[in-house]
């Protein structure tokens, strides 16, 4: 029954299942302001429920994971925003209700069944394929859990797994729905493909003066000089003010002092565990240390294990205790190079621990953290400091003070952009070099008019500025004579596209006509010659190998034999005319191919028996969600840190 787990997951369904299957195998507290919450329960599920503070902890998870995919750009309300809480609580609630499910129906792991799932698994296993502690309590520690609650969480994934094994054990798949599927799916098609580039079309005619003013006066849109702005603006940032303080040494030395745990580098001790199975065990491989056997040796003897797979990497003491209890790390830390515990009794067996490599702790001298220290204060007083000047900005707004004015009471410079396009180029072609490097500055400068009501705008990075339009050359029509040379090339483009479409629509309808099935396009009489090609191509339905571009391929697959349809060409030359001559279905399929749609049929069938089946639980149990509750948890999660 457990291969279920084992093996099965490598499909579709397993990716689904595990989705909501496995429990989130980490715990992160937000802290008291849930409590404000008027419940405590964000779903309620039977008799049973999923509190605040559970959502919080998934969510916090979940978030730390994707975050490490997705990287720091991916904040907390941009994965609300996303719909990522909603994810992650429908998730909980399906698990949930699984777990209410089975426990009404009466459905148990018994301590073998877990035991020889938990040694069954890799992850767990050493290079030879045996069961090895170490790892199993690495990854339980690395997880935030002890091994006793990390049993019992697989116990609860192994009851859900038994679960779903019986209401989807025994779907099958039709053979006459998986042979039709099959050859539709491996239905191969040949086509023609003919390739009518614009570029290549050259009996575009004459381009006179009448001709080319007539295209000049029909798009005049293409030939207009943009509007230039004359601009004047200040701008002020937290870090410009941050270069202006200094910092007294007394006051960085207080915030060294205030601060001085996150300057501390706790001591980290690694150590070699010998796992036993009782007491006199333990007492006999002590008895061997102290004849004088390396620790090492009596390792391998006694239990089989290498030193290699029993080495653990150095941690904190909080660490260790958390996963072996107070009592051990007690020896452990007290124990001098080379040193071993004496055997320790806990309800996984009996530990001997030998010392190994020792991080010694330390602490970071004021010296060596001060510039960081300054730059700190540094900032924190030009944030308070840009806090006030903002306030005096918006008294000399409410006094109507202009641009200039506002500047010169805040002591900063105004600065000037001259004859500048909202893409930043000045009438000579050059980029202007007078531009603040603020992203949004030309966008907004372009919204506004001469005279409008000032305003201070915020940037990135505590930066903030006001910008004030002083002149606008609006946009004007270049002369005919100024860009003639640009209007004959535009126009010729334009001839080769009007040709390219005549010939791609005469082709088009001649070849859809009554009684044109049997005509091949490379016989059509316009296209004999070297500015056109045609190819023949094979392609299945998959097209792994990418043989055709994915709309030609597209086009193929969307036409009856016979058909012609034109698609523009990919790169914007013209166009692409695709004709179908012959369909290849296989008399034959392949069994491996019949047995891999078999599999798809019935990962599909599985989904959605899993689906209403999961919608049956939510209506029967009954699955109660409270939305108000979700929000607020999500509005203290994101508030702290991302607002």
């Amino acid at each position: 029954m457990l291969d279920f787990f084992r093996k099965g997951m490598g499909s579709l369904l397993a990716g689904i299942l595990l989705t909501f299957l496995i429990f989130s195998f980490a715990l992160w507290g937000i802290g008291d302001p849930l409590s404000t919450l008027t419940s405590n329960n964000v779903v309620e599920v039977g008799d049973d429920t999923i509190t605040v503070n559970e959502f919080a902890q998934s969510f916090e998870m979940e978030f730390r994971q994707s975050q490490a995919r997705f990287g720091e750009t991916f904040t907390k309300e941009l994965a609300v925003q996303f719909g990522f809480g909603n994810q992650v609580i429908s998730q909980m609630a399906d698990r949930k209700a699984f777990d209410v499910e089975a426990r009404n129906l009466g459905l148990r792991v018994t301590d073998d069944e877990l035991r020889d799932y938990i040694m069954s698994i890799p992850t767990f296993q050493d290079e030879t394929g045996a069961f090895n502690r170490s790892y199993f309590e690495q990854i339980a520690a690395g997880q935030g859990y002890g091994v006793q609650q990390f049993e019992e969480l697989m116990r609860a994934d192994l009851v859900r797994g038994q679960f779903v094994e019986a209401i989807m054990n025994n779907i099958e798949t039709p053979d006459i729905s998986a042979d039709t599927l099959t050859k539709y799916t491996t239905e191969k098609r040949v086509a023609e493909v003919l390739t009518i580039p614009a570029s290549n079309m050259t009996a575009i005619g004459e381009a006179t003066d009448e001709i080319l003013t007539a295209f000049y006066d029909d798009n005049n849109p293409l030939y207009m000089a943009p509007e230039y702005r004359d601009l004047s603006y200040f701008e002020i940032s937290a870090n410009d003010i941050a270069a202006t303080i200094e910092i007294d040494d007394t006051v960085a030395r207080e915030m060294y002092e205030s601060r001085i745990m996150s300057y501390t580098q706790e001591e980290e001790r690694g150590f070699v565990q010998m796992l036993l199975d009782d007491m006199d065990a333990a007492e006999a491989a002590i008895a061997d240390l102290e004849g004088g056997k390396a620790f090492e040796q009596v390792l391998s003897d006694r239990t089989g294990d290498s030193a290699e797979d029993s080495k653990f990497e150095p941690q904190t003491r909080d660490e260790f205790v958390s996963l072996y209890g107070e009592d051990a790390a007690n020896e452990l830390y007290s124990l001098a190079a080379n040193g071993y515990t004496q055997p320790i009794e806990t309800g996984f067996g009996v530990y001997i621990f030998k010392l190994g490599d020792v991080n010694a702790g330390s602490i970071s001298t004021f010296e060596e953290v001060k510039e960081g220290l300054v730059k700190t204060l540094q900032m924190e007083q030009a944030i308070d400091r840009l806090f006030d000047i903002r306030n005096t900005i918006d008294d000399e707004l409410a006094a109507g003070a202009p641009l200039d004015d506002i500047a010169a009471v805040i002591n900063v410079p105004v600065k000037k952009v001259m004859n500048v396009s909202i893409e930043g180029i000045m009438p000579d072609g050059n980029a202007s070099n007078d531009l603040p490097l603020i992203i949004d500055f030309l966008d907004v400068a372009f919204t506004l008019n001469i005279g409008d009501e000032l305003e201070l705008r915020e940037g990135i990075s505590n930066k903030f500025y006001m910008v004030d339009v002083e002149n606008i050359m609006d946009a004007t029509l270049k002369p005919y004579d100024e860009v003639k040379d640009q209007i004959a090339e535009d126009w010729a483009a334009n001839r080769r596209i009007e040709l390219a479409t005549e010939l791609a629509d005469k082709i088009t309808e001649e070849f859809s006509a009554e009684g044109s099935a049997a005509l091949a396009l490379s016989e059509y009489q316009d296209i004999q010659s070297s500015d056109f090609s045609v190819n023949e191509v094979t392609v299945d339905r998959a097209n792994a190998d990418n043989s055709v571009a994915t709309d030609i391929h597209g086009s193929i697959f969307s036409q009856e034999v016979g058909g012609i349809q034109k698609i523009a060409a990919a790169d914007g030359d013209g166009f692409v005319l695709i004709r179908v001559k012959e369909r290849i279905l296989s008399a034959e399929v392949d069994e491996e191919a019949i047995t891999g749609t078999k599999d798809q049929i019935k990962t599909a069938m599985q989904n959605d028996m899993m689906g209403a089946f999961t919608n049956h639980l939510y209506d029967a149990l009954p699955v109660s969600i409270n939305t108000n509750n979700i929000q607020a948890t999500l509005d203290l999660l994101v508030t702290p840190t991302d607002q």
